[in-house]
C-alpha cells in the first residue's frame, strides 16, 4: 500500500502541493479568520481532496464513481463540479473586496454569464464523460476579469500594486499567472490532442499548478493581518 502511495504520488507530484498550501493556510489562520477568506482553506481541503479522489479513479478504477464500466475511469463530473464551486468562491470574494458599485454589478452579471455557460454546455456535453471545456473557459477569463477589476481599483485608489504583505494580492498573482495560460492550453488538450502531447503541455499545466498555489503559500507565510485588503 505505502508503494502505492509513494508511485501515485511520484506520478502526480503536483499533489502535495495542495496538501502543502493546506497546512500552511490552517497554521496562519489567525491572520484572516475573520476576513472574507476565512472559507479558503475549506476550499483547499476540497481542491486537494477532489484531486487525489480525481487521480485514484483514474489510476485504479475499481474506485470508480460509477457501475458501469464504460465509466469507470471517468472522473470529469468531479472537475465539472468543483470548477463551478472554484470559480464561484473566487467571484464572491473579489465582489465582497471592491467597493466601486459598477465593478461589483460587472461581476454580479459574469458570474450569471458563466453560470449560463456551465448549464448551457450541459446541453451539449456530457458532463460525465467529458470536462465542460467551453464553460471552464468562460469561466477563467471571467475570473481574470475579477482580477483586473481589483488591481484597477487599486490604481484608482492611488494604492500600490504590489503589496508583498498582503495576502490577496498573492493569491490574486498565482490565479492571473494560471488562468492567463489554463483555458488556451485546456482548449487545444481538447480540439487539437496532437498538440496538445507534442509540446507536453500536460507537464507544463502541472508546472503551473505548482506556480499557483506556490504564490498562495507565500501570502500565507509572508502576509500580514494588517496588510488584507
Amino acid at each position: 500500500m505505502v508503494e502505492e502511495v509513494i508511485e501515485l504520488l511520484t506520478e502526480n507530484y503536483f499533489i502535495p502541493i495542495y496538501l502543502l498550501t493546506l497546512i500552511v493556510s490552517i497554521v496562519r489562520y489567525n491572520r484572516y479568520y475573520d476576513t472574507i477568506l476565512k472559507f479558503f482553506p475549506i476550499l483547499l481541503a476540497y481542491t486537494f481532496l477532489n484531486e487525489l479522489l480525481g487521480v485514484i479513479i483514474r489510476k485504479y478504477p475499481n474506485y470508480s464513481l460509477f457501475k458501469n464500466v464504460e465509466y469507470s475511469e471517468y472522473n470529469f463530473i468531479l472537475y465539472n463540479i468543483f470548477s463551478i464551486f472554484f470559480f464561484g468562491f473566487f467571484y464572491a470574494v473579489y465582489w465582497k473586496l471592491i467597493s466601486n458599485g459598477k465593478y461589483r454589478i460587472w461581476i454580479q452579471r459574469m458570474s450569471v454569464f458563466v453560470l449560463l455557460a456551465y448549464l448551457i454546455s450541459c446541453f451539449f456535453q456530457n458532463p460525465i464523460n467529458t470536462d465542460l471545456y467551453y464553460a471552464n473557459a468562460i469561466g477563467s477569463w471571467a475570473l481574470l476579469f475579477c482580477i483586473g477589476l481589483y488591481f484597477i481599483e487599486k490604481r484608482r485608489n492611488k494604492e500600490p500594486t504590489y503589496q508583498p504583505y498582503n495576502l490577496v494580492f498573492w493569491i490574486s498573482v498565482g490565479l492571473f499567472v494560471f488562468y492567463t495560460i489554463f483555458p488556451i492550453l485546456f482548449l487545444i488538450g481538447y480540439l487539437d490532442y496532437d498538440t496538445w502531447e507534442k509540446f507536453r503541455f500536460r507537464s507544463v499545466l502541472r508546472i503551473l499548478i505548482v506556480l499557483m498555489y506556490s504564490f498562495f503559500i507565500i501570502g500565507f507565510v509572508f502576509g500580514r493581518r494588517r496588510e488584507f485588503k
